[in-house]
């Protein structure tokens, strides 16, 4: 079911604190901007990375800086980075079997509409609009 865990929520805030620096940015610098746990905001940023959200550069000189993918990326697929699946209610999940399978009227509105509605909608919207 679609939840913005804290990974997500944390990671828009470092892009937020990234978003109008220039170079890199090192991890110290960032943690007295947004007080968050050094290891949860370095596990995050380097999520972010893999993703090439965040270029990343060890050193004297290091840190963290946007990457230009970050430009062009929409809030769909940011969010997919860290909840993976995207479905409003837990029948949408692979291999749920719900009990009420049977006698539910709603699942077909839930399942197309709803979700592909909010599909739409947060592919409308760039990450960097976002933050």
């Amino acid at each position: 079911m679609l939840n913005i865990t804290k990974q997500s929520d944390y990671g828009m805030l470092l892009i937020s604190n990234l978003k109008d620096k220039e170079g890199y940015i090192p991890l110290s610098e960032l943690l007295k901007e947004v007080k968050l746990p050094k290891r949860f905001l370095a596990r995050i940023a380097a999520e972010l990375v893999q993703a090439k959200i965040l270029k990343s550069r060890e050193g004297k000189d290091g840190g963290y800086r946007l990457s230009d993918k970050a430009k062009d990326l929409n809030l769909y697929d940011y969010l997919k980075i860290f909840e993976g699946d995207l479905a409003i209610t837990k029948c949408m999940k692979p291999g749920y079997q719900c009990p009420w399978n049977e006698y539910c009227q709603h699942k077909s509105l839930l399942k197309h509409n709803l979700a592909n509605i909010l599909g739409k909608e947060l592919r409308r919207y760039k990450l960097l609009q976002a933050v």
